[in-house]
């Protein structure tokens, strides 16, 4: 009986293990590649890479190549999505024209609304301040910039978090077009 019992467990394991390889394969193809150091410049820097050389084509680990071109990447397993996003590229927009009926105001985030693009403030006030409404309505193309000292770099409307303090230029409408982080 507990011979029977061990060769029905070793049995059951077996199909197992073959079951869950057969389905953690399905999606794969099986492909001969050479493994490779090469020599990788970026920016007159130079680097040896481990890199994986395939049908005349040469793959290098996007965690690798991101990291030397500092750039940010991450992959979402359940999408299938690589995100690579360039630290190099700032853009800034045009100071606040009052002439075109727009406003400069700053304050302190007490709220956001991500889903909507709305934050909620505290404004602070100065001699030229105008009081407005505290929620505020950021435009679909906001430009968002983080200042330090003298660098400066973008940032998306999901970084913002409560508590920190921004300029905000608002349009006609009051609505955000561009908003400046600093320390």
């Amino acid at each position: 009986m507990k011979s029977l019992l061990k060769k029905s467990l070793v049995v059951l394991c077996i199909f197992m293990f073959t079951a869950s390889v057969s389905f953690t394969t399905k999606s794969f193809e099986i492909i001969k590649a050479y493994l490779n150091d090469t020599n990788v410049v970026v920016n007159q820097k130079s680097e040896n890479l481990k890199t994986i050389y395939y049908e005349g084509n040469l793959y290098i680990p996007i965690p690798l190549l991101s990291e030397k071109l500092n750039c940010f990447s991450s992959y979402n397993k359940e999408n299938n999505t690589l995100t690579l996003k360039n630290n190099f590229d700032f853009q800034d927009f045009p100071q606040s024209n009052p002439y075109k009926g727009e406003n400069f105001i700053y304050g302190e985030i007490l709220k956001i609304d991500k889903a909507n693009k709305i934050i909620t403030i505290e404004q602070h006030f100065d001699d030229n301040s105008i009081s407005i409404e505290p929620n505020i309505k950021a435009s679909e193309n906001i430009i968002i910039i983080y200042q330090r000292n003298d660098k400066k770099m973008n940032l998306d409307f999901d970084d913002l978090k409560v508590g920190d303090i921004v300029g905000i230029v608002l349009n006609r409408e009051n609505i955000a077009r561009g908003m400046i982080l600093a320390d």
